[in-house]
């Protein structure tokens, strides 16, 4: 049986968790798409097209995510 301070406590270190992985996932949806799109551009001769795409296209998934995340985490009150 949960105690009444061990549900404070566990909801507190979840949502440290969740609001933790914010910057990794800023960081990895555009470093994801520089990849991506630098493979592409360096195949297929287009540089910097495909890069800048899949940069812009990363950029728009983690705001997203982190969206996503802070309204999980602010439902969790």
């Amino acid at each position: 049986m949960v105690k009444n301070g061990d549900e404070k406590d566990y909801r507190f270190i979840r949502q440290v968790g969740l609001l933790t992985t914010i910057p990794l996932m800023l960081l990895s949806g555009p470093l994801i798409g520089f990849l991506v799109g630098n493979y592409i551009d360096k195949r297929f001769g287009t540089a910097p097209w495909f890069m800048i795409l899949f940069v812009c296209l990363g950029f728009v998934a983690s705001i997203r995510q982190t969206i996503a995340i802070i309204k999980k985490a602010s439902n969790n009150k």
